[in-house]
This record gives C-alpha cells, sequence and structure tokens, in this order.
C-alpha cells in the first residue's frame, strides 16, 4: 500500500495564497483585476506549462497581443508566470501554514508503517521552500516527486506512475490524496484510489467541486480528521 499526496492545498495551505499573489501581479502589471477565487478555480493543480499556456491565452486576449509574433507572446507570459512563482515564494516565507490537521495523518501513517510521498504538478524548487516552512519536510524527505521529473505531468497518469514505481508499489494499490480534478483525473488515469479533499470555504466553491470529483468517482471527504479511516477504509476495497 502507497499513500501519495499532492502538496498545495492537500499538506500546504497554499492554493488560495498563491491565487492571492497571481491577481496582485495581474493588477500590477497588467491593470487586469481578477478575484483570487476565480483565479484558485482556474489555475488549481494545473502544470506549470499548462498554467504559462493558459495565462499567455488569456494576456493575449485582454490586452491584444494576437499581433505580436507567438515567440514572443510566449516569453512575455513565461516571464509573468515566473513574476507569481517567485512572489508566491516571498509570501510563502511569511504567511503559509500546513493545512490544518495533516501533520496529525502523516504521524499516524509513519506510526503504522504505512509507507507515503508527495507528487506534485509544484516544481521542486518550490516546494522545497513549502514543506520547510511548514515544518513537514521531515516527513517526506527523499520521497517528493514533481512533474518535472517525468514527460507529462497531471492530468496525465505520469507523475503518480512515476512515484508508485520509484516507491516500489504496484499502482493499483496506491491511494491518492489530492484538492485539485487535474489530480484525480491523474489519479483514475492511473488506476488509483483517488480521496478528493474539499473543505468548505466562504465562497462556496467547494459545494460545485464535491460533484464534480465525485462524478470522476473520488471519494471525497471534508476535514483532515477523517484521512486516517477513509486510508484504511480503501486500503481493503480493490481498485
Amino acid at each position: 500500500m502507497l499513500v501519495i499526496f499532492d502538496c498545495d492545498g492537500v499538506l500546504v495551505d497554499s492554493e488560495i495564497l498563491s491565487a492571492q499573489v497571481f491577481s496582485e501581479c495581474l493588477a500590477e502589471d497588467y491593470d487586469i483585476h481578477v478575484s483570487p477565487h476565480y483565479s484558485l478555480e482556474a489555475y488549481r493543480g494545473k502544470s506549470v506549462p499548462d498554467c504559462i499556456s493558459m495565462i499567455t491565452e488569456e494576456l493575449t486576449e485582454k490586452l491584444n497581443w494576437q499581433d505580436l509574433p507567438q515567440a514572443e507572446r510566449d516569453e512575455r507570459g513565461r516571464n509573468f508566470w515566473r513574476r507569481v512563482q517567485l512572489q508566491t515564494l516571498v509570501a510563502c516565507e511569511n504567511r503559509l501554514f500546513p493545512v490544518t490537521g495533516v501533520e496529525n495523518v502523516l504521524k499516524q501513517l509513519q506510526d503504522k508503517k504505512i509507507p507515503f510521498c508527495v507528487a506534485s504538478n509544484g516544481r521542486h524548487e518550490k516546494m522545497a521552500v513549502t514543506l520547510v516552512k511548514t515544518n513537514l519536510l521531515k516527513y517526506v524527505e527523499g520521497n517528493i516527486f514533481s512533474f518535472e521529473d517525468v514527460a507529462r505531468g497531471k492530468p496525465a497518469p505520469d507523475l503518480f506512475l512515476y512515484a508508485a514505481k520509484t516507491m516500489g508499489v504496484p499502482a493499483s494499490d496506491a491511494i491518492v490524496v489530492e484538492d485539485s480534478l487535474t489530480g484525480v483525473i491523474a489519479a483514475k488515469a492511473a488506476g488509483m484510489r483517488p480521496l478528493a479533499y474539499c473543505p468548505p470555504d466562504d465562497e462556496g466553491i467547494a459545494n460545485s467541486l464535491v460533484g464534480e470529483m465525485r462524478n470522476l468517482g473520488a471519494e471525497v471527504f471534508t476535514s483532515m480528521d477523517d484521512l486516517i479511516a477513509l486510508i484504511l477504509e480503501s486500503a481493503a476495497k480493490p481498485a
């Protein structure tokens, strides 16, 4: 058995923080104003290349870059996304915390000798900062996988399959803990059992997300206090 955790939004409470930085950078650089919750929903769980492609298309439409050469548009998109990432790392140094209850989950998995790892569409560079800042690195050091390690990030199954192979566990014996549709799609494609973390929020985003997660075949939970029981129950079910 193996438990594979996503990082942002599952281990570290960084999703809304990243979305706030994204919205701030759009406003500062291009006078484009979108809510952090729009940014969260649009980019949640996407790989860095996918995010760069999406923001390049969005900026092209909003700023009328259609007459610019594609290479120049791509370069502007990459530069903007890099700025967002750097500003997010700065924000993480000051405002980042572990997801409530997740450290207790990791401790219980250790006590029960259930192996676990991290597999994220984020860069190793970013995880090195967020996991240290939240004091979670000690639980997963040496067992951290990024989209940078494979040909295709989520929603392709490559990252989860690579993590399971490296950890020496068959894909059918792996459970994936995710908070994004992208991650759940990847888990299903890998033949793994997805558990979807959908905590309640003030904007009601989780309400729509729950139905979509279940339609994809994920088991939904709203609190980390419920996760260990779900993992043990899932371990007894066929993939």
